[in-house]
């Protein structure tokens, strides 16, 4: 949902009671670009295209309470950001909802790999997700990253299924791309060590 909060427009995901009543909302923190807001480098845009781009960041991984547990949300395309959804899971999701037009891409494979993104965002936080676009892939993913239950594209239909909380917090929930950034340092490290060992062996005298 779009929502005008005094001079801002955000991209806003609304938990609602069975009554109606507003519980809680997330708004949208990766935004995309063009789209939904112009890079300040490239502000000129703007003017060229007013009304275009104007949503404003969110800046908090809100955590929504429900039936089953704590859950994150995240829209459309942040589910490509591996941070963001650790965030969410640190902060003590269980299980993770995502939701996302994806009619752009009529019958085209992005749907398709759009939804194979969450897969990768389940094993990584050992967290489930349950995912809903507005033209499929509608689904369901468990913690293990298995594919419980899914819809077909452009097919009018409700599925429910059962997944598995997540409880036990991965690796790389608590310490992020720590791993990654030390493999990169050895690498580097070997780089110029190598370079190093070559240097002196071209100035040592035949």
């Amino acid at each position: 949902a779009n929502k005008q909060f005094r001079d801002d427009l955000y991209y806003r995901a609304y938990l609602l009671s069975s009554q109606g009543t507003v519980l809680n909302y997330y708004d949208k923190i990766h935004l995309v670009p063009f789209g939904e807001y112009v890079p300040q480098f490239l502000a000129f845009v703007n003017k060229l295209a007013h009304g275009i781009g104007d949503y404003v960041p969110g800046n908090e991984h809100t955590i929504m309470s429900g039936p089953h547990g704590r859950f994150g949300v995240a829209i459309c395309f942040e589910v490509i950001y591996p941070d963001l959804v650790r965030q969410f899971v640190k902060q003590g999701a269980e299980y993770m909802v995502t939701i996302t037009n994806d009619a752009w891409y009529d019958r085209s494979s992005a749907p398709y790999q759009h939804f194979s993104m969450v897969v990768f965002r389940a094993i990584e936080n050992r967290v489930p997700f349950a995912r809903a676009a507005n033209t499929g892939i509608s689904g369901f993913i468990d913690a293990d990253g298995s594919i419980k239950r899914t819809t077909d594209l452009f097919t009018q239909t409700a599925i429910v299924d059962t997944v598995t909380v997540g409880l036990d917090r991965t690796v790389y929930t608590i310490y992020g791309d720590v791993f990654a950034y030390t493999c990169a340092g050895f690498v580097l490290g070997f780089i110029f060590l190598t370079l190093g060992l070559q240097k002196r062996r071209k100035g040592r005298p035949m």
